[in-house]
């Protein structure tokens, strides 16, 4: 990584950690309404908020496994740390709720937590700004997926959901702005490759831990089906907007996706001769 783009990318990494000291942070017990949690919310609700808590089981491996290819970054390097601890503060919001309204006891929790930990999530992609581009598009998806819930939870009445739906969804929305301006930073210095890259992630990505959770299809169709999130929502709340940011189009990713084909292709021919 360049001197010009790691300078920038701290510069960035000092903006994201001051604006959230002084206007972002905030306190698991204290800023809650926990009494307020419904005990009469649907088990779709409940089943939704297990599913993030799933997710946000693999925080050991997203924060170590990452840790190590970025650790010479150090706006990058030091953003993941500071990451993790609000995911971490995520996590526990989620799980708090999901006893406090009286969908799951600590018990059916702790089961989850061991049958997950049969897994490993491992990096989905090779190069820190791949990594970038994926992160970038999960971040945002991911503040997408709260926001949509919050408004169902809107519409049952759990003002303890809806406000910690509220915090997780800023948050996330500042991870996707950290993310979009390194993204940013890379299409100033080398623009055709970070869109080669772009289109390689687009067309592989997937959300985080898809593969080690359990149901994890089911569990995306339930998503997809109530309007929280899916296909739809994925092109419409995060494709087009992350490249409209970038001052892309779909046409301006087609040479790269081309070229991308072209490539699987040889390497599929090559592996048809060496079987034979």
């Amino acid at each position: 990584m360049s001197n010009a783009i790691e300078d920038a990318i701290y510069h960035n990494y000092l903006e994201y950690f001051h604006h959230a000291e002084e206007r972002r942070r905030w306190n698991v017990k204290r800023d809650i309404p926990w009494s307020e949690a419904n005990t009469q919310i649907s088990d779709l609700v409940a089943d939704v908020v297990e599913t993030f808590c799933a997710v946000e089981s693999f925080l050991p491996d997203y924060t170590s496994k990452m840790l190590l290819m970025i650790r010479k970054s150090r706006g990058r390097a030091w953003f993941h740390i500071n990451w993790g601890y609000e995911e971490s503060k995520h996590s526990m919001v989620l799980r708090e709720w999901l006893m406090a309204s009286g969908k799951r006891t600590e018990a059916q929790l702790k089961k989850l937590d061991e049958d997950l930990w049969e897994s490993e999530w491992e990096l989905p992609f090779g190069t820190p700004r791949q990594m970038i581009c994926y992160t970038t598009i999960q971040e945002l998806a991911t503040h997408v997926n709260y926001r949509q819930l919050r408004k169902v939870a809107q519409r049952e009445h759990d003002p303890a959901l809806m406000k910690l739906l509220l915090l997780l969804a800023k948050d996330e929305a500042a991870h996707y702005g950290f993310f979009l301006k390194a993204l940013q930073v890379f299409m100033e210095h080398d623009p055709a490759g970070t869109v080669e890259d772009l289109a390689y992630v687009f067309k592989h990505f997937r959300m985080p831990a898809g593969s080690e959770i359990p149901d994890y299809d089911q569990r995306a169709r339930q998503l997809a089906e109530h309007g929280i999130y899916g296909p739809r929502e994925y092109v419409s709340l995060v494709r087009e907007p992350l490249l409209k940011k970038l001052g892309l189009t779909r046409d301006d990713l087609r040479p790269a996706e081309e070229s991308l084909r072209r490539a699987e292709e040889r390497d599929r021919g090559g592996k048809l001769i060496i079987a034979r």
